[in-house]
């Protein structure tokens, strides 16, 4: 990083606290303010990566199952990192990128790129399939729910 960036950083990380902090109330107000910066990062994040990653994708090798498999556990550990997912085609939910086996299931038949997400009761929905990773468009990725120790209200 240069030292405009860390200037660039430290004026963004300033303006996030003033956001959370600003008007009255107690933690709860202060939490929804943070939820909201925190969406509008993640936000501006795949806005801005968005392109950047997918004229990336074109020029990784995509030919073997293999290497869709290598693919896709590096986009999909990319986009973790940064607190984003990809939008499903289909429900317009976030997912993640697979790689699979040819349509029986056998590798010989070629491979195939997929966008896995999951419907409200939690089933795997399928994006088509495509031979090459599809134009990607990144999405905040919710906070994941929490099992048995979940909050209910």
């Amino acid at each position: 990083m240069t030292e405009k960036d860390t200037d660039d950083l430290a004026e963004l990380r300033r303006l996030v606290r003033k956001v959370i902090e600003s008007g009255p109330g107690g933690f709860e107000a202060h939490a929804e303010r943070a939820r909201g910066v925190r969406s509008a990062v993640h936000a501006e994040i795949a806005s801005a990566l968005g392109p950047v990653l997918n004229a990336h994708l074109n020029t990784l090798p995509q030919d073997t199952l293999v290497e869709k498999r290598e693919t896709a556990a590096w986009v999909n550990h990319e986009l973790r990192q940064l607190g984003l997912a990809i939008r499903s085609p289909v429900s317009s939910v976030p997912g993640i990128l697979i790689a699979a086996a040819g349509r029986s299931g056998d590798e010989r038949e070629g491979s195939r790129f997929l966008i896995m997400s999951r419907d409200e009761r939690g089933r795997k929905k399928h994006s088509p399939s495509s031979g090459w990773v599809p134009e990607l468009e990144l999405v905040e990725d919710p906070p994941r729910k929490e099992g048995r120790s979940r909050y209910r209200e």
